[in-house]
């Protein structure tokens, strides 16, 4: 595991979170590739990052 994997894999979560929020409802896997974010880092981390989103609107 490299040094600072968890700090990577939270910042990709936290940063993939804020993008669904500011997409809105409907935010679709293409909505995030446009955004930058690679598919693999979609399909790992797009679960975690829709319940962060998911939090994140509701505390807004």
């Amino acid at each position: 595991m490299q040094p600072n994997g968890r700090t990577h894999t939270r910042n990709t979560i936290e940063r993939m979170a804020e993008a669904m929020r500011t997409i809105g409802e409907g935010c679709t896997d293409h909505d995030l590739i446009l955004k930058g974010f690679a598919e693999r880092q979609i399909t790992l981390f797009g679960q975690r990052a829709t319940e962060l989103a998911t939090v994140m609107a509701h505390a807004a």
